[in-house]
């Protein structure tokens, strides 16, 4: 590259870093007027999350605790958390007791 060129490129990005930049200030105007936005969009919003539903599942979504809480709830009734077959759990088997033969 010539002395010429070279001088000329240096001189287009001097240029380039000290013009201002071209961006204006970023600022957030609510659309909703529980935010602080127009009151007149309050009938409008309402009427479009009416028109969507309540979705595919609303409210809690968290997983399905209902088997360990059954289970959990039968710890100390001597029910089998498995099934409502109704089977105790009073004898528990004892492998160093002489009745306990294994074949």
């Amino acid at each position: 590259m010539s002395e010429g060129g070279f001088r000329l490129l240096c001189v287009i990005g001097v240029a380039a870093f000290l013009t201002p930049a071209l961006a204006t200030e970023q600022v957030y105007h609510p659309v909703s007027p529980t935010f602080g936005g127009n009151p007149y969009n309050g009938t409008f919003l309402l009427s479009t999350a009416q028109a969507q539903g309540a979705g595919a599942k609303s409210g809690n979504q968290g997983p399905d605790l209902t088997p360990l809480a059954n289970a959990l709830n039968n710890v100390g009734n001597g029910t089998t958390g498995a099934g409502t077959s109704g089977t105790t759990n009073s004898t528990v088997a004892n492998p160093t007791s002489t009745a306990a033969h294994m074949p």
